[in-house]
């Protein structure tokens, strides 16, 4: 009796420990999920400072990125200002989107001079 009592222990424990490991696996891919940024690449097109917003242009479509104070702007890498943003340069845009489809900038790469 006590036998059968500790394989039941032990095969309740194990259920026990798999399931608590399943679900932290779970959550961790989910906060994966999560904290992936979207990401526009294109030429500069138009900037407007007064809106603050960046125009890419990538073949025939223009897409809105915009920026603000916490937006690290970087230059070939390396850490720069909205200087290196000008129109011509080849830019990638890391960020999420809002309701109106623009990219909302966490980052802007300067790829390239004029």
């Amino acid at each position: 009796m006590r036998r059968s009592i500790s394989i039941w222990m032990g095969l309740l424990l194990g259920v026990m420990l798999t399931l608590s490991v399943a679900t932290q696996v779970n959550a961790q891919g989910k906060k994966g999920k999560e904290a992936k940024e979207d990401r526009l690449s294109g030429t500069i097109h138009m900037i407007n400072k007064d809106t603050s917003t960046v125009t890419l242009r990538k073949g025939n479509v223009q897409r809105q990125v915009v920026y603000n104070a916490d937006t690290k702007i970087t230059f070939r890498n390396k850490p720069s200002s909205m200087d290196e943003v000008k129109e011509g340069r080849r830019v990638i845009c890391l960020g999420k989107f809002n309701d109106k489809t623009q990219l909302v900038a966490t980052r802007i790469d300067v790829r390239e001079g004029k």
